[in-house]
């Protein structure tokens, strides 16, 4: 942390007079209520015009040290709205755009999913400048910036946004020395809440207890005056406040992402260790339904089944017979396939899943053969639903100079296994209802348990 003469002395030796000309831009106005640590000096306006002034010559992205030391060291709330402000009145032109990087590497959570928003809003008719949002919330190196990137790389609708995302989440994912999907284990967000569903928001001189209820809407207490709020109150931090309130929106779209991400567990096999899968299922509220809806596998290190599992709502695992067992630390648990078991077997957890009446969130559980899947799926599908297959599956489509669709292919970097959707006669203009047949294409590598999976899912779309 640099005291206010440290910073003002970095300014005065590093500062460049052209500085004054890039920023020139920026009113004084909206610069000058900036603020030390201490919430009581105000730093000169030389002092943000050197920041602004660093990050608006890079031409290329990368954190600059000095200068994010120096904004560490300012009051964070004066000095996210300056740069709200300057965000605000820039003009988005490619003199000033680099505004956007100390604005996401200094901004809120709330203040990078806006701007998530408005990326996703303008891709269709400015792709350029979305990429170039999403580099700068990449820069912030921060979780929801990078769960943000990963989301995009799956669901963004235009094509050189997501594999720019894609690009940039596989970077940072092995940099980390991890696969995309395991990067994306760690980086799901909890929006602040504890394994119990509570979050505790301090300000100067009051405590709120946030209660998340099941269907994600919450609870307002005042711990001071030990009284419940129907409403926010107005001091209520106004950051946490638009997290709150857009938080049932926001965990559905998350509920959505994990269950996709499981279903590719549920075809390559990706397993856990048992406290790395608790980390993940048990102590986030917004995931824990799925340890409690999907039937789980132990595994020993040689990858032998042992036995499977359900979570209970009582904090228990139950096995096929609804006992209570005990699971070592150093098990490794992953998703429970068909394939992988007796028909009795899983025809007893259809009974368990039933009997307590659980809503999968997607069809785990099937005594049908590869064979008799493979027979449900007509040769012939429309490109609407050809579309909507590639979208659940986030499938990259393969064109021929944007005109001709050959067909759709899905990586999995688990496994290095592959499965490309064939075509014939789509075109640039087809119509949704337009028919094409089809044929399904997997690498050689591919075991059965993926083509399994991926046959029982793909029915199930299809239904």
């Amino acid at each position: 942390m640099l005291s206010l003469k440290e910073i003002n002395e970095i300014v005065d030796k590093n500062y460049k007079s052209k500085y004054d000309k890039t920023t020139s831009f920026i009113d004084n106005k909206i610069i000058s209520n900036v603020l030390a640590k201490d919430k009581n000096t105000v730093v000169c306006v030389k002092v943000i015009r050197f920041i602004m002034g660093a990050y608006l010559e890079l031409k290329e992205p990368y954190r600059v040290d000095v200068v994010d030391e120096i904004g560490y060291s300012l009051d964070e709330e004066s000095f996210r709205g300056a740069l709200e402000n300057i965000y605000i009145n820039f003009s988005e032109d490619n003199k000033t755009k680099n505004v956007l990087y100390p604005y996401c590497i200094f901004a809120s959570n709330g203040q990078i999913n806006k701007l998530y928003k408005k990326a996703k809003n303008i891709a269709s008719r400015r792709f350029k400048y979305a990429s170039f949002i999403m580099e700068a919330i990449f820069l912030s190196s921060k979780n929801i910036a990078f769960y943000l990137i990963y989301e995009a790389s799956k669901k963004f609708k235009q094509v050189s946004v997501r594999n720019k995302c894609r690009d940039m989440f596989y970077t940072i994912s092995h940099k980390m020395n991890m696969t995309e999907e395991e990067f994306a284990d760690i980086i799901m967000p909890n929006f602040g809440f504890d394994r119990e569903g509570i979050r505790i928001v301090k300000t100067d001189d009051r405590i709120f207890r946030i209660t998340l209820k099941d269907n994600f809407s919450i609870n307002i207490f005042d711990e001071n005056n030990n009284k419940e709020l129907k409403t926010f109150p107005k001091d209520f931090p106004i950051d946490i406040k638009t997290v709150l309130t857009t938080l049932k929106t926001e965990s559905k779209k998350l509920i959505k992402i994990q269950t996709e991400r499981l279903i590719y567990v549920f075809m390559n096999g990706r397993k856990w260790q048992f406290n790395n899968w608790k980390d993940l299922f048990l102590y986030n509220p917004f995931i824990k339904m799925f340890a409690v809806n999907l039937v789980w596998a132990i595994y020993d290190k040689k990858n032998t089944l042992l036995n499977s599992f359900r979570y209970m709502e009582d904090g228990t695992f139950n096995d096929i017979n609804d006992e209570e067992i005990f699971i070592k630390d150093d098990a490794i648990i992953g998703l429970l396939s068909p394939i992988e078991v007796k028909k009795s077997i899983i025809e007893k957890w259809q009974k368990q899943i039933l009997d307590y009446e659980i809503e999968q969130p997607f069809e785990q559980l099937s005594a049908k053969t590869k064979t008799s899947l493979i027979k449900k799926i007509p040769n012939v599908l429309t490109v609407g639903t050809i579309k909507n297959i590639a979208d659940k599956f986030s499938m990259i489509r393969d064109d021929v100079n944007g005109v001709v669709t050959k067909g759709y292919v899905f990586y999995d970097d688990y496994n290095d296994d592959s499965i490309y959707i064939k075509l014939s006669n789509v075109y640039y203009a087809s119509n949704n209802n337009d028919e094409t047949e089809i044929e399904i294409k997997f690498n050689e590598y591919a075991d059965e348990r993926f083509k399994y999976g991926f046959y029982l899912i793909l029915s199930s779309y299809l239904k």
